[in-house]
């Protein structure tokens, strides 16, 4: 007895061009690169504004109640 293949007429995901790629006009395309990266000017602020604000924390909340040196 052979084994049944439900593979037939399979097709991968990465293979289709909906999946892979933007599908849509010119003008669609000029209208998404117009906008700009906004969403990762975003993000790069949002990580800064998260590091500053870590490093004051730890500037009063360590450096300054131990006072001057010397």
């Amino acid at each position: 007895m052979q084994p049944v293949d439900d593979r037939t007429g399979y097709v991968s995901a990465a293979f289709r061009s909906e999946n892979v790629a933007f599908t849509g006009s010119a003008e669609e395309l000029k209208r998404i690169d117009a906008q700009g990266p906004r969403g990762a000017f975003a993000l790069a602020g949002l990580a800064v504004a998260v590091v500053l604000a870590i490093w004051v924390a730890f500037y009063v909340f360590v450096f300054l109640p131990r006072g001057p040196i010397g």
